[in-house]
């Protein structure tokens, strides 16, 4: 019996020693990730086009035109600058993605995955395109997975679903995308900004870098010493919802708010309009000198943006303090004991 129980023993000692040396031992079909792109990386430096579109339209296209990256719209339309960290960033994880786990190769099933084709009208997939000279590389992107990191992915002419192991961060729409904010300056390029419209003021940089009201009231006071700084930091740092060309129909109906006038430290001036229509509103620039990218456009921005750039003088200013007449007092001030009602 005991011997019996013995050889039972060893049987199943190397049993065990037999399944963790196929576990460890390596095999021919042994799975190693690739690149989703495996001659991405070699040509990223050559890339000169890049565009992503859903069912619904085009979201990004851009165009490398000689050392800039600009986006481009409908044809007839100016191109524009776009955000270069947001397409590197791009560029990068797409470069870098592997495949990692094959998923179905069945179409019936891409639906699942959000890998329906763009030509289906609620496909929820996404198709990327490079081009580099007479390279194409074109890729699915469907649903995140939902568990850790990772996207699920198509190839074109290639039935097999793959999941990758980066997430991909797309645009939300076709503005998201594009460089923010609007004006190429920094707050030290300002030298000053007037409101130029009925409610006029101008604030002047100062020796010391501050700015400064002109003809500030006898008697009145900024609310806070950095309100006037902070006028022209709105001013660099609007950005847009949303971009837009517009014909004479839609500049005829805007509600001009306000205008400013922004003067550079190297001698340039150009012009602020703020304007509103249906509750939107719009913000575009205008200069006698050479037009920038940034003046052709009109500029749909938010409520509080606005705002920021519609102050009038008395938004500058502190309340005054109320003066108190005891022998004739304001109705107001009047108690109630003494009232006839």
């Amino acid at each position: 019996m005991n011997k019996q129980v013995s050889i039972l023993t060893a049987i199943a000692i190397l049993a065990v020693g037999l399944g963790v040396w196929l576990i460890q031992a390596p095999t021919k079909d042994t799975f190693e990730a690739g690149f989703l792109f495996e001659d991405l990386q070699k040509f990223a430096n050559q890339l000169d086009n890049v565009e992503i579109k859903n069912a619904q339209g085009v979201l990004f296209s851009a165009q490398k035109l000689g050392d800039s990256w600009l986006a481009t719209f409908d044809p007839g339309q100016h191109v524009y600058p776009i955000s270069q960290d947001k397409l590197a960033d791009f560029v990068e994880t797409m470069m870098r993605a592997k495949l990692v786990e094959a998923k179905t190769s069945k179409p019936k099933n891409y639906i699942r995955l959000g890998l329906q084709s763009i030509d289906t009208d609620d496909s929820m997939a996404t198709l990327v395109t490079f081009k580099a000279d007479d390279h194409l590389w074109q890729v699915l992107v469907g649903n995140k997975v939902t568990v850790g990191e990772g996207h699920y992915i198509l190839k074109p002419e290639n039935p097999q679903s793959w999941r990758i192991d980066k997430t991909v961060n797309l645009p939300i729409d076709k503005f998201s995308w594009l460089k923010q904010p609007i004006l190429p300056f920094q707050t030290q390029d300002i030298s000053s900004v007037s409101r130029v419209d009925n409610l006029d003021w101008q604030i002047t940089k100062s020796a010391s870098g501050d700015f400064q009201l002109i003809n500030m009231p006898k008697d009145r006071e900024l609310q806070y010493d950095s309100i006037l700084n902070a006028v022209v930091s709105n001013l660099i740092d609007l950005n847009f919802e949303q971009l837009l060309t517009a014909d004479d129909d839609f500049t005829q109906s805007l509600k001009i708010l306000t205008q400013l006038e922004v003067s550079t430290s190297d001698e340039k001036i150009f012009q602020v309009i703020v304007s509103e229509l249906d509750d939107k509103h719009y913000v575009n620039f205008s200069s006698n000198d050479q037009p920038e990218y940034w003046q052709k456009w009109y500029y749909q921005v938010s409520n509080f943006s606005a705002q920021q750039l519609i102050k009038t003088l008395d938004d500058f200013l502190a309340e005054q303090n109320a003066t108190t007449n005891n022998s004739d007092p304001s109705p107001e001030t009047v108690d109630e004991g003494d009232s006839p009602f």
